[in-house]
């Protein structure tokens, strides 16, 4: 299934369109509440090289490198890593790195674990998503662990909403209009934002939703196995009303 969107239409909404939409929402305690809780789950060892891919403008990867973890984010966007980057606390903050996660610039075996956050799958269809996967699993270590963090169909189905408001920084409102096709499972959103003055910009992308069932088959396709489905980054138990919080063993 390929209804997902484009790279070139990823590349155009993961810049600056997105940093005004999202980045002024600096909900630091929050990111680290998760990316620790995700780390505790993929059992990464004290000081131990961690992968945050994708890593957008580094709210987890921060917290991580703050809490003595190695950290290596990656993300296809410059202009996101530019922004992780000027965040970052000189020597002590992680290392940020531009690749495409299909094809990531790393030795086999180069990490403890890896963490793949905030709905960061569903982006190239199942067939590019499991070569994603695969890729991930290539790096991690033996034994070491994969911890994914995502919306899921299930929920998608029970607590749908056509569109949502709220005012972002510096006097704009982002306005998110969506719809979902239940049989392909693709969801598809309009992102715009309106500044002060009225003007208006906006992008649009669809996303392929994944039930649990059809991400457990992928995590397997991919060379995982020993995999397990929890509701939250706390270790809670899944349900349709909550995420989807899988963590698996290379």
């Amino acid at each position: 299934m390929d209804a997902a969107s484009s790279p070139d239409a990823w590349d155009a909404f993961f810049g600056d369109f997105y940093l005004r939409a999202y980045a002024a929402e600096r909900r630091d305690a929050e990111a680290r509440e998760q990316a620790l809780g995700a780390a505790r789950l993929a059992a990464c060892p004290e000081g131990g090289d961690l992968l945050d891919v994708p890593c957008g403008y580094g709210r987890h990867s921060l917290a991580l490198a703050e809490a003595g973890y190695r950290v290596v984010g990656v993300d296809r966007s410059q202009t996101l890593l530019d922004e992780a980057g000027a965040r970052a606390d000189g020597d002590r903050g992680p290392e940020f790195v531009r690749a495409d996660y299909r094809e990531l610039p790393f030795a086999d075996a180069s990490f403890d674990a890896a963490l793949n956050l905030f709905t960061s799958l569903g982006y190239l269809g199942d067939e590019e998503d499991t070569r994603v996967l695969r890729e991930i699993g290539r790096v991690l270590r033996p034994g070491g662990r994969l911890v994914i963090e995502i919306l899921h169909r299930d929920r998608i189905v029970a607590a749908f909403r056509e569109h949502d408001w709220r005012l972002v920084g510096e006097g704009r409102l982002l306005l998110e209009q969506r719809t979902f096709d239940p049989a392909s499972g693709v969801a598809q959103t309009t992102v715009t934002l309106i500044d002060g003055d009225g003007a208006r910009e906006s992008r649009t992308f669809s996303v392929r939703v994944y039930t649990a069932t059809e991400l457990l088959a992928m995590v397997a396709a991919a060379g995982f196995e020993s995999a397990r489905c929890l509701g939250d980054l706390d270790g809670g138990p899944f349900g349709t009303s909550t995420r989807l919080v899988l963590v698996a063993r290379r």
